[in-house]
């Protein structure tokens, strides 16, 4: 078994999804056949600004790969493929870019500044955009925008300068046609938000390849991009292949697939790690597994309530179940590649499983044992001794939560419950972990449901017509390479029940901060200047991951050694935690 050695860099969403048959290697040459990734099942937004599934996600990375700039392998932001030159003002509020000549869209359009202008126009016109259940924060940043079409340059003008700003303006947002767009909106008689919806299963990008075919439920079918700004990939076709996670080892190992992207499990990694024929990369994940609870309803509005089920959900044994040896804990929405989780003198520690002096001030909701066991007893207790804390209010909405122990609490007048939701292949984990032997010992209930995954995000985000039923999700979540926590925790980005919430927790500062003061924490981490502003940047992003430690709109239930599993066949692949299979698959081709 070849191992490739990969270089953990500083930083970096959370899982994939998708489906199709596999591989004709009997009757195709091995160079010329199409490489499969297995994957789980996508939403198919395809367009961004609606959902932000991870799966869909990938697919956007292979078809667009960049906006104006990008985040290379290394963790930089630079300049993109587009971009042939770029001017900036001394106040950084002004940005010029001019783009190189000869860049095209899939569908043959010529790429230039009018369309660059389009696609943030077509995202800054928020209320045609929220109409369509999609949403943007372009307008917090950008002023205005100006072109000069003979000499193919944008300029933009922002209202403010943040430390995020390259990454919040000008590397996440891929661009769009404008003729293909606007013809196509006119001819359908919609707004071009409403025909991008329409049709945002089948995108029209630039990056190294093309739609070529979507099948809901089954697969994405993508073909290399001839006319692609970069290296043309050498890997001419790719199908994302949604599968099983029961099945998917064994479709590696017998050829139906070629690769498994960030595995985590023990089972599925050590049967592959030493078996002749494969090859892998490994890497601590930026990101991790999680439980999101809604903050605004029921009992999880409460910040007792949230501890409370912390800490009687035994993460040590869904680790040990879920990853065994490859399992790792944390205490807040941050990874081990976070730069600002450390100290300066803590540098050599940066993507590695230590736990550094910041870290070790956060609370742990796991009480061990002497023998470093999940303590149930004391769990349990100091549960119980939050929850009696908040039943003893009487004020707002604690006036709901009544009893005790002893008799069950309750929630306005009925038993206090917790409804979990998850995807069916979480259902064996969570049921034995809270099997009816211990639920019965907490005081209160805990109902597990399962869903398919489009059922439980549209549940999770509030994306749904039917009735809000659930208070947990189990999911996952994967980091950026420069965070800005006001894209997921603003409080305006909470939508009324069956629109999407970017804010998927509707978390809005808990007993911590009033609304007021968590939006102020959020702008002043985005405001932080970007070039002189790095230790304000790490002061205000380690007083965010302090109070969301305290208040659990998130339950960090593990993180892992990731390991992206593939055939050997495959070279020049190197995948790390800034750089997932996605990235690096366009760079990579079938052994000679």
């Amino acid at each position: 078994m070849k191992k490739i050695v990969v270089l953990i860099v500083t930083l970096v969403l959370a899982f994939s999804l998708i489906a199709c048959g596999g591989n004709s290697a009997a009757t195709t040459k091995t160079n010329e056949r199409p490489f499969v990734v297995a994957s789980a099942e996508f939403n198919g937004d395809f367009y961004s600004g609606w959902t932000n599934s991870t799966y869909d996600n990938d697919i956007r990375k292979l078809i667009w790969a960049f906006g104006l700039m990008n985040e290379n392998a290394k963790g930089q932001v630079e300049d993109s493929l587009l971009v042939a030159e770029k001017k900036v003002s001394d106040d950084l509020k002004t940005w010029t870019f001019k783009l190189v000549k000869g860049a095209k869209f899939h569908n043959g359009e010529a790429l230039t500044a009018k369309d660059v202008k389009f696609t943030y126009d077509f995202y800054m016109d928020t209320k045609a955009l929220s109409d369509t259940g999609g949403s943007s924060t372009l307008n917090d940043y950008v002023e205005s925008i100006e072109i000069d079409e003979a000499a193919n340059t944008v300029t933009f003008h922002l209202k403010k300068v943040s430390y995020t700003i390259d990454t919040a303006v000008f590397s996440t947002y891929y661009l769009f046609p404008e003729e293909t767009f606007t013809k196509g909106a006119k001819e359908e008689g919609l707004t071009v938000q409403q025909y991008v919806k329409k049709h945002i299963s089948n995108p029209i990008g630039y990056g190294p390849y093309k739609m070529a075919e979507y099948k809901e439920g089954e697969y994405v079918k993508l073909e290399a991009y001839k006319d692609y700004l970069g290296k043309v990939p050498a890997i001419k076709e790719v199908i994302v292949k949604v599968v099983p996670s029961e099945t998917e080892l064994d479709q590696l190992l017998q050829g139906e697939v070629d690769m498994l992207t960030g595995q985590g499990q023990a089972e599925k990694i050590d049967p592959v790690k030493d078996k002749p024929g494969f090859a892998y990369t490994n890497y601590y994940r930026h990101g991790g597994g999680t439980i999101a609870l809604h903050c605004n309803f029921g009992p999880t509005s409460l910040t007792e309530v949230r501890q409370a089920f912390a800490y009687v959900l035994n993460r040590p044994k869904i680790i040990e179940l879920f990853l065994g040896q490859y399992g790792i804990s944390s205490n807040g929405p941050y990874s081990k590649n976070d730069w600002p989780l450390w100290d300066d003198d803590e540098e050599n520690l940066i993507g590695t499983a230590a736990v550094g002096k910041f870290e070790s001030t956060l609370t742990s909701y796991d009480i061990l044992d002497k023998d470093g066991k999940f303590d149930e007893a004391a769990n349990i207790a100091k549960a119980q001794e939050l929850l009696d804390k908040a039943a003893a209010r009487t004020d707002g909405d604690y006036a709901k939560l009544t009893g005790n122990a002893k008799s069950g609490y309750l929630w306005e007048g009925k038993p206090l419950e917790i409804k979990i939701t998850y995807t069916p292949f979480w259902s064996d984990t969570y049921n034995l972990i809270f099997n009816d032997t211990y639920v019965s010992k907490l005081g209160f209930k805990i109902s597990l449901t399962g869903l398919d995954w489009p059922v439980m995000y549209s549940h999770w985000t509030g994306d749904t017509k039917e009735e809000r039923t659930y208070h947990a999700f189990v999911g996952g979540v994967g980091y950026v390479l420069k965070a800005n926590p006001k894209a997921d925790y603003a409080t305006n980005l909470i939508m009324p029940w069956g629109q999407p919430s970017s804010n998927n927790v509707m978390f809005t500062g808990g007993s911590s901060y009033t609304p007021a003061e968590w939006d102020q924490l959020l702008d002043d981490i985005e405001n932080v200047h970007p070039v002189t502003g790095r230790e304000e940047y790490r002061k205000n992003w380690r007083k965010f991951v302090t109070v969301i430690n305290k208040e659990v709109p998130v339950i960090p239930v593990y993180s892992n050694n990731y390991f992206d599993l593939f055939t050997d066949k495959l070279e020049n692949f190197h995948t790390t935690a800034l750089w997932n299979w996605a990235r690096a698959l366009p760079e990579a081709n079938w052994k000679k």
